[in-house]
């Protein structure tokens, strides 16, 4: 028998080396060095593990051609119920399909668990739903708080992930809720709970269980203060799907992001407005707000494969210091600074001199540069005080102050139909296809080239504003 080969892993970080070590090189921590035997790599035991995983009993090495391959894809999707929820996974759920859904503690991860498995479960077919951090008496009284009442749903407060899957009646799971995977163990490995070799042995458990019987499962993971979901992010490139939750608690709404995607397109988000009775799917339209005070202007931007509707916030505020602050909420802040600097220096406007301060309707944060024309627009109108609130841009701004053609202009536009705007401001270098738009006849189209252009637009809304 070949010797065991031992191996010393960072509790903290998972780094890894052949030998032991006081502090760890990539985290810095002291005495968080665990000791590991890996397994017997021998012919036999490397044939062995990989045929019972399959369970197919095909000879080693398995190679399909692409016909064949292709003729083993599965493209059955189970519908959760939750319309919003079954678009943001383009579908549904696929048999086997992992997934972590990661969020600050108190964000309701839980409750759209616990919907999920009201939605799934049947008589015929179960939702286990196991909880390590509440006992079955606390999960079921946030069940009658929802009015949930499936008999299909079991309950379990185990933390021993080998006991929990052999507890597991294949034929009859529908979906299994681990809630939270910081709170399982595996007997397997001589670690702390919560720790990262723990969390990455839980979830690699739960992966093989998952693939082998074409079980989906739901993951939840806690953020933490560091703003990294479930200590470390080793577990991401595991899983199939990640979904974030975002929102600040103290407000009703709640955002779910999809950063990870192996089934449909990643960047999708939705929004959810957490109630009485649990989550409950909202427009995003809901997150815009009509007003007639200045620095505010709606904007498509897009977030995955589909256009969504935001408002731009922005408030510019004299100050006797000798520069200004920029502080932005949802927008990156370096794309602000950016942003006041091109006006300062092709409009000659004194923005050194004035804190600016931009935020994004309902929490959103929009990485899209298709956003830029629009915070310029919010910028000036805050500056002149003008309200041009019912007025949607979109395009991006170069720094010669030109305005630049964003991505697929008429689809944005065409999404917009929902709102209530007169004017519509695009680069003059839109898409050709913008004539095959339909739009409302109350809408005037303005075409602009460069900032002066959308200043002077401003400016004439002022004019008629006091006329």
């Amino acid at each position: 028998m070949p010797k065991q080969k031992i191996v010393y892993v960072c509790d903290k970080c998972g780094y890894e080396s052949p030998k032991w070590f006081g502090r760890c090189p990539v985290c810095g921590e002291w005495n968080s060095a665990k000791e590991f035997k890996l397994k017997n790599t021998s012919a036999e035991s490397i044939s062995q593990e990989v045929i019972e995983p399959a369970g197919n009993g095909q000879p080693i090495p398995r190679f399909f051609d692409l016909t064949s391959a292709l003729g083993r894809v599965e493209t059955r999707r189970t519908k959760i119920g939750i319309e919003n929820l079954d678009t943001l996974l383009n579908g549904g759920i696929v048999p086997g399909q992992v997934i972590l859904l990661g969020g600050e503690p108190g964000v309701g991860k839980s409750t759209l668990a616990l919907q999920i498995c009201e939605r799934v479960a049947s008589e015929d077919r179960r939702a286990y739903y196991v909880s390590g951090e509440e006992s079955v008496q606390q999960v079921a009284l946030r069940a009658k708080r929802l009015n949930i009442s499936n008999p299909g749903i079991v309950l379990s407060s185990e933390t021993r992930i080998e006991k929990i899957l052999e507890a597991i009646e294949v034929d009859r799971t529908a979906l299994l809720v681990i809630d939270s995977i910081q709170t399982l163990s595996s007997e397997d490995i001589d670690s702390p709970v919560g720790g990262i070799v723990q969390i990455r042995a839980v979830v690699e458990k739960v992966r093989l269980f998952s693939k082998r019987y074409g079980i989906p499962a739901l993951l939840i993971a806690h953020v933490t203060k560091e703003g990294i979901i479930a200590g470390p992010k080793l577990v991401e490139h595991v899983v199939d799907t990640v979904i974030y939750f975002e929102g600040e608690r103290t407000t009703d709404f709640r955002i779910l992001r999809v950063q990870k995607n192996r089934y449909g397109p990643s960047g999708e988000l939705t929004v959810f407005q957490m109630t009485q009775q649990g989550l409950e799917g909202l427009s995003e339209d809901s997150l815009i707000t009509y007003t007639d005070a200045s620095g505010n202007v709606f904007t498509s931007v897009f977030e995955g494969l589909r256009p969504i509707n935001v408002q731009i916030q922005a408030l510019v505020s004299r100050v006797k210091l000798a520069s200004g602050r920029r502080i932005a909420h949802g927008i990156d802040i370096r794309k602000l600074i950016i942003i006041s600097a091109v006006l300062s220096k092709h409009l000659n406007l004194p923005l050194d001199f004035h804190d600016i301060y931009l935020n994004v309707s309902g929490g959103l944060n929009i990485t899209d540069p298709g956003c830029e024309l629009a915070i310029a627009g919010a910028i000036i109108s805050s500056f002149l005080d003008v309200y041009v609130g019912d007025t949607l841009m979109i395009g991006e701004i170069g720094l010669d102050g030109s305005v630049r053609s964003a991505l697929n202009v008429p689809k944005r536009v065409e999404n917009a139909k929902s709102l209530k705007i007169s004017t519509i401001v695009v680069p003059k270098a839109s898409s050709p296809e913008w004539k095959s738009v339909t739009r409302d006849n109350t809408s005037k189209l303005i075409k602009i080239g460069n900032v002066r252009e959308l200043f002077e637009l401003i400016i004439e809304r002022k004019d008629g504003q006091k006329s």
